[in-house]
């Protein structure tokens, strides 16, 4: 029974003695920091994942407020970034949030460039205001196909070819596999991303392969089939397997008009919008490393 999942950690969770899968994990600091390296073709299409370095980190809750854990998450998704970033210090960046504004749940990657450090029209407008070690960033909300008519990949492309990035940064909502990840994870791949794949309609992908570019995707899983609530109630109350696959089913035959829905958590307003200042706040302070918080956050309220 297979349910939709953006999570490597998730994906190959039954796969972890498969060849061309390694995995290993730390702890610090009250976080769990898991890593994937998924390669080969066969151990890619057995996972269903793109080969290539999967970072999951998980925390206690993202829209925990408190002072110390949120500065701890920020730190610790810079610390990753700039360990899968392989750039140079005057490299260029293009961030890209996608998703659409306009549904909460897949807001993040508008939200999160929002509050991003961009600096390329100062460096080449106004280069003497601006120190040299500070890196060109640009930033785009790409909105989705409904509202533009053009396709995300097509829209970057085209960005990507006038501007001419080192790297692209790619920040949208996921889909997990399990209710407990909501709002608890961050996914960091070197991978590509497919854009709306995390509410089931996937988009052309963003990757290196497409844009000629290399594309670091991060995410949030916002967002779980409603199946995975119907089968957690299940097991919980003690379900067989054959009852379970009888169900799923059923519930498949039901699409497209029951079969297809995604659950998302009641706070997700809020979940949301911490979810893409902390992603923010991690790439910003893995960009500019000459800068500290302090200052980045000083910039971002002029």
């Amino acid at each position: 029974m297979e349910i939709r999942t953006d999570l490597a950690l998730e994906a190959t969770a039954m796969h972890k003695e498969t060849e061309g899968v390694e995995s290993r994990f730390e702890e610090k600091d009250g976080i769990r920091i898991d890593r994937i390296k998924i390669s080969g073709k066969e151990a890619s299409q057995r996972v269903g994942k793109p080969c290539g370095n999967y970072i999951t980190i998980t925390v206690r809750d993202l829209s925990d407020n408190d002072t110390e854990d949120y500065e701890a998450v920020c730190m610790c998704v810079a610390e990753e970034l700039k360990k899968i970033l392989n750039i140079e210090e005057k490299a260029s960046v293009l961030a890209i949030g996608l998703g659409n504004e306009h549904i909460t749940a897949d807001s993040i990657g508008p939200k999160c460039v929002k509050n991003l450090l961009v600096t390329r029209h100062i460096k080449e407008m106004m280069p003497e205001e601006i120190d040299e070690s500070v890196r060109s960033v640009s930033a785009l909300a790409p909105s989705v196909m409904a509202f533009t008519g053009i396709e995300t990949s097509e829209i970057v492309r085209g960005v990507a070819e006038k501007t001419k990035p080192d790297l692209i940064i790619a920040v949208d909502a996921l889909a997990s596999r399990s209710m407990s990840r909501l709002g608890k994870t961050i996914q960091i791949a070197d991978t590509g991303i497919n854009p709306g794949s995390g509410v089931g309609n996937n988009r052309r992908e963003l990757s290196e392969a497409t844009l000629g570019v290399k594309v670091i995707a991060i995410g949030v899983p916002m967002v779980v089939d409603a199946l995975t609530v119907a089968l957690d109630a299940m097991d919980a109350t003690g379900a067989t397997e054959d009852e379970k696959r009888v169900f799923f089913e059923t519930y498949r035959r039901m699409e497209p008009t029951g079969g297809d829905m995604v659950v998302t958590p009641k706070d997700v307003d809020s979940l949301s919008d911490q979810s893409a200042r902390i992603i923010a706040n991690g790439i910003n302070l893995a960009l500019q490393s000459a800068l500290g918080r302090e200052d980045i956050d000083r910039y971002n309220q002029v």
